[in-house]
């Protein structure tokens, strides 16, 4: 999990409770940010397992 998609799933899981924003702390470590280089080989695996998963096939 990148920096990015755990502050995504803590701003996804807030709630309005009586006017103030309350969050649930997600029982992870939050993780470091990757370099850029990093980043590029994380989401090129992640896209392609996704890819991969759909089970496409072409005509």
């Amino acid at each position: 999990m990148t920096y990015g998609e755990y502050y995504y799933l803590v701003k996804y899981d807030m709630k309005l409770v009586d006017g103030s924003w309350i969050a649930k702390s997600p029982n992870m470590k939050i993780p470091l940010q990757m370099s850029r280089e990093e980043a590029s080989v994380y989401y090129t695996l992640k896209f392609r397992e996704y890819w991969k998963s759909l089970n496409l096939t072409q005509k």
